[in-house]
């Protein structure tokens, strides 16, 4: 019979095991991100505790009545119904982001069995009936904290495994004498900058540039190991951080010849906790340059004109600001795409891009500053402009069946949220948006997004909005402009957006897609 429970509460179990792995995954296996995002769900984690305890209580009547193997059974049993009940649902759930069982994954989740089948057998072993029924509730959300303690327990394996991998990364990039490295970082903009550059000079150039967004330490250590070969030229490298000393560590171990800040803005700011340990960790990426490398500005950002940089490399400035050395201007949209120009050393140099939105022209005007110090022509920086794709969910243009959407879906800030409304603003038919909000902007958050929302109320026709906890702000900043109480919309997922947006819009409206929030948000 023990045997039997065992098997019954590990059964039991099994969904929470797995989901509190999911949602660890999606903190990025860091107790610091994990743990306010589980305070966050509680309130969550409640309501399942109620129906459990609820549940489960109705059988401690039986304890009383009859001996002690007819309410084991019935514990078993009723343990077995909840735990398939539960698989079902889980397989009915559809994530963005799936989990991914990779060697750590696995590692992390064989150590959470492990640990719940010693806490179950001691259950088993000492407990009677009576604590077996009070505990099993309680066993349900045991794996939200075993996940924690599993990671701790695992932690020096998972870093001698990383530093393992590191040793071999930087050995094979020190055989790796002639390869020219630039680094991009920034609080926004470092994909799309890193994309435009690899188009831009992959005619020209044989390059390399990491993978989607392989911007933190593993992940840059896995684009070395995997994909980096002999005969590469350049590597376009991407460096993410939401800590401070994570760029001065990664500019140690890759040593690029080349860096780029794209901009400096208030994204992690729950974790930087400061706008100067932002600034000041995004500028090591042009502090920590050699004397023969060159640091490329966004002149445009407040935040990088105010700092007052330490540096031995030369430093060019892009941007639409007058004083920058490549300067984008005379901005015009159409369907088609954009139209613009850049100016180097008092030459306007013509452009189109079928990429939309100031921050694409941006990104653009970076990618050109550096390939031109690299020695392209202007020639063939304008052919391969116009050749440009679009960047997967950023302000990318899909044609639908009747509606033409604007896929801004990824991870949106505050000034790339504008932008995105100003290209959705020069649209000439039906303009909306689908959006849940900003996030991850510590105690910025609520402000901008109220600014959010009083900016869109003179850029759109009807919101759709996707949470109405998280859009609140939003609504509060429509309001305020005295935008159309009957054209705001809110639901609370993104299916339900979709299906709101069948029935209000019209023949070739314009769609914004602004933003799409992670799985572990709760909206």
């Amino acid at each position: 019979m023990k045997t039997f429970m065992l098997c019954s509460y590990l059964f039991f179990v099994l969904v929470p095991l797995k989901k509190s792995l999911h949602m660890f995954q999606q903190n990025r296996y860091r107790n610091d991100r994990y743990l306010p995002w589980l305070k966050q769900q509680l309130y969550v984690l409640r309501k399942h505790l109620v129906k459990t305890v609820l549940l489960l209580f109705l059988i401690y009547g039986l304890f009383f009545v009859s001996n002690d193997q007819f309410p084991q059974l019935l514990l078993s049993m009723l343990l077995l119904i909840y735990g398939y009940l539960m698989w079902r649902k889980e397989e009915q759930s559809e994530y963005r982001k799936p989990l991914v069982f990779t060697p750590r994954a696995k590692r992390l989740y064989g150590m959470q069995l492990f640990l719940m089948f010693v806490i179950l057998w001691v259950l088993q072993q000492y407990g009677n009936i009576f604590w077996q029924i009070f505990f099993t509730p309680y066993l349900y959300f045991l794996p939200w904290v075993l996940i924690l303690v599993s990671a701790c327990i695992m932690l020096p394996i998972e870093r001698f495994i990383q530093q393992s991998y590191m040793q071999k990364a930087a050995k094979k990039l020190r055989d790796h004498e002639n390869l020219c490295i630039i680094g991009i970082t920034g609080s926004y903009g470092k994909t799309s900058v890193k994309n435009v550059l690899y188009q831009l000079m992959k005619e020209d150039w044989y390059a390399l540039a990491t993978p989607q967004s392989y911007n933190n330490r593993m992940g840059i250590t896995k684009t070395f190991l995997e994909y980096l070969q002999p005969l590469h030229e350049l590597f376009l490298c991407e460096m993410g951080a939401d800590h401070v000393h994570e760029i001065e560590e990664l500019m140690k171990f890759v040593r690029p010849q080349y860096g780029i800040v794209t901009a400096v803005g208030q994204q992690h700011l729950a974790t930087f906790h400061s706008m100067e340990n932002i600034l000041h960790e995004k500028m090591q990426m042009i502090e920590q340059l050699g004397r023969q490398g060159i640091g490329f500005l966004n002149a445009d950002n407040e935040w990088i004109r105010s700092y007052p940089l330490r540096v031995h490399c030369r430093v060019i400035w892009f941007g639409k600001d007058m004083l920058a050395d490549y300067r984008y201007g005379n901005v015009s949209y159409d369907e088609e795409g954009s139209r613009f120009t850049i100016t180097h050393k008092a030459v306007a140099h013509v452009f189109h891009t079928r990429l939309l939105g100031e921050h694409n022209l941006m990104n653009i005007t970076c990618g050109v500053a550096v390939a031109h110090q690299l020695g392209m022509s202007w020639d063939a920086l304008g052919k391969q402009c116009e050749q440009l794709p679009y960047v997967t969910h950023r302000l990318e243009k899909k044609q639908m069946a009747d509606y033409t959407l604007l896929d801004d879906a990824y991870n949106a800030n505050p000034k790339g949220a504008r932008y995105a409304l100003d290209v959705l603003r020069e649209m000439p038919q039906q303009r909306i948006i689908i959006t849940p909000g900003l996030i991850d902007l510590g105690y910025a958050q609520d402000k901008e997004n109220e600014l959010l929302g009083a900016y869109m109320a003179a850029c759109v026709d009807d919101v759709i909005l996707v949470g109405p906890t998280q859009t609140e702000k939003i609504k509060k900043g429509l309001i305020a402009k005295k935008f159309p109480i009957e054209r705001l919309h809110v639901v609370t997922n993104i299916q339900e957006a979709f299906a709101c947006l069948q029935q209000i819009k019209e023949k070739d409206a314009y769609v914004l897609l602004e933003n799409d929030l992670p799985d572990a948000f709760n909206h």
